[in-house]
């Protein structure tokens, strides 16, 4: 993995950028070395995470009139290599960018089309004197940009914009809105209104100060007449797929998060099986909810090297770092936890296979067995820390509250309610909770983190399987976990889900976080944007009534991480 920066635009003076500052931004992501190129009317920059051809992959990389900067893996290199050798195309390296680079010299726009992978990339035409620009379909690796009259500015993270001095950040309060609606910034947007996303599966073009975006990937229902046992091999035979996918294109030593739940525990046996060293595992565990017991089953199994970081409480510094890197608010409770394994992890290797995404593809949290007509409307409110009502109370007001939360693909022809729910889940919060989650607390460690779950294939055909085979007697998963007892007995298989999330109400009440939260949501900066009231009386629900409201250590936490957020920011605003 590395981070990319690019700047365009007729009469490019790059001396009005601060480049040495982006590139130093983005170091945490690209550790082993920066590299930049200059041209006519553009400035690429990169810094370098060593995955592949550890000697000549550096970036940017120009084959005559176009050049690349590049954040990602291509999965398909070799296969894209053959196709374009047998159009005659001579490569002069092993890296996958120069596989890109060849590939849109071949098929221009539509060689996103080709590409199986993660990505976000750059190309210049110095010819046509355009750049080209795309992002991995389910969006797991970022892609920000910037408007500075009409010159473009892009870069892997936020804070490489910021840097340049040429962006003067304004808030959008209604991506805010958002975030206390969803706990994420939906993955379209950001939380600047002049700040913004290319979204998933989208790519484009930049000529004559203008960007001008398209979709190239949808994910469509497609009826799949196959009987049960035919389905189940073939999920084995796409996750094992995957795997191997995730476990070739590298040469660098590759590990393993393993939680002890269904998900990780199965990509952990696979990939052990399709490894020729030993595996390294690495888990962490914290009082109140553990899996360790489950995960080290699995670890001896498979004779895995297993490393595992206990978590006695929540240190709040580590809480402020993490939140300072991620350039916007995000309260997923498990940020924090997942910081502190990559950070474990990336002691030993440079990549990790993860389970993320099975929950979503395999039905696997429990508003999923809850069929009915208003089953988007029940999960989006599951997820709701903050009603409608009380973010009106908040915010004293409604006039920043909006409803863009969900993108046209969760009503395009779909059949049931189930798909809305699942395509909401791949389109926004895949993409805006989980894989922002683990791609910056992965990046601000030098890890690439790899999602076997997420492979289009393997996507694409469970999520045109029957809901019966995903949920069969109230049980998640059930196609899953039919392969996971296969290699585990059915104590560990069928057992309870407990998930990756954090003991956020035993941390809260900690006398240490306790003290620090009353001071900060009282104080600091959150009372400059919401009624201090009104934080006040959620302060008093969650520590001084015997009996809390619902949600009441969710919505503390929620605001905690805003206010942390907030309080870094170089910028004054108004509201």
């Amino acid at each position: 993995m590395c981070g990319f920066i690019a700047i365009a635009g007729e009469q490019l003076n790059i001396t009005n950028y601060d480049i040495d500052s982006m590139l130093r931004k983005l170091e945490k992501r690209g550790p082993d070395g920066f590299g930049e190129a200059l041209f006519s009317n553009c400035w690429l920059g990169h810094r370098r995470l060593s995955i592949v051809d550890l000697e000549n992959g550096g970036q940017p990389m120009s084959d005559g009139h176009l050049s690349i900067s590049f954040n990602g893996e291509i999965y398909n290199n070799l296969e894209l290599r053959i196709k374009l050798k047998e159009r005659g195309i001579i490569f002069n390296t092993e890296s996958d960018a120069e596989t890109i680079l060849k590939a849109y010299s071949v098929w221009g726009n539509n060689c996103v089309k080709y590409f199986d992978g993660i990505f976000a990339f750059v190309i210049w035409d110095d010819f046509k004197n355009e750049m080209f620009v795309a992002r991995d379909r389910l969006g797991q690796k970022p892609f920000y940009y910037f408007f500075d009259n009409k010159k473009i500015l892009m870069a892997s993270e936020i804070k490489s914009l910021i840097a340049s001095n040429a962006v003067k950040p304004q808030l959008d309060y209604c991506a805010i809105d958002d975030y206390l609606r969803l706990m994420y910034i939906p993955p379209w947007k950001s939380v600047y209104k002049n700040i913004f996303q290319i979204p998933p599966a989208h790519c484009g073009i930049f000529k004559n100060g203008k960007l001008l975006l398209k979709r190239y990937w949808h994910l469509r229902h497609k009826s799949i007449n196959i009987p049960y046992d035919e389905a189940k091999n073939e999920v084995r035979r796409l996750l094992i797929n995957a795997v191997r996918k995730r476990l070739g294109n590298s040469d660098v030593e590759i590990g393993v998060f393993l939680s002890g739940g269904v998900d990780s525990s199965l990509i952990a046996l696979i990939a052990n099986k399709n490894l020729g060293y030993p595996l390294k595992a690495f888990s962490v565990s914290y009082a109140g909810h553990d899996e360790l017991s489950f995960a080290k089953q699995v670890g001896k199994k498979i004779n895995a090297k297993h490393f595992v970081s206990k978590i006695d409480k929540c240190l709040i510094d580590e809480v402020k770092r993490v939140i300072h890197y991620f350039d916007e608010p995000h309260a997923d409770t498990s940020d924090f936890p997942q910081h502190i394994i990559s950070g474990l992890a990336s002691k030993k290797v440079k990549i990790v296979l993860s389970g993320d995404g099975a929950d979503e593809l395999f039905l696997g949290y429990k508003w999923h067995t809850k069929m009915s007509d208003e089953l988007l409307y029940n999960r989006l409110n599951f997820i709701c820390p903050f009603t409608f009502d009380e973010r009106v109370a908040l915010w004293g007001s409604d006039n920043f509250i909006n409803n863009n939360i969900l993108t046209e693909e969760v009503f395009y022809n779909l059949k049931n309610q189930i798909d809305c729910v699942t395509m909401f889940d791949i389109t926004s919060h895949l993409p805006g909770q989980i894989l922002t989650k683990i791609d910056r607390a992965g990046m601000m460690h030098g890890l690439e983190v790899r999602s076997p779950f997420l492979d289009i294939d393997l996507l694409e055909f469970v999520f045109n399987l029957p809901y019966e085979y995903k949920i069969s007697n109230g049980e998640q998963k059930h196609i899953l976990k039919d392969i996971l007892s296969e290699y585990m007995p059915d104590t560990f298989t069928r057992r309870s889900k407990q998930g990756f999330g954090a003991p956020i109400d035993r941390w809260l009440h900690s006398s240490q976080i306790k003290n620090y939260v009353f001071k900060r949501l009282r104080s600091g900066q959150l009372k400059t944007m919401f009624s201090l009231k009104v934080i006040n009386n959620y302060l008093d629900d969650f520590y001084e009534k015997r009996k809390r409201p619902e949600r009441a250590s969710q919505k503390i936490w929620v605001l905690l991480c805003l206010e942390l957020w907030l309080s870094q920011l170089d910028n004054t605003y108004e509201k």
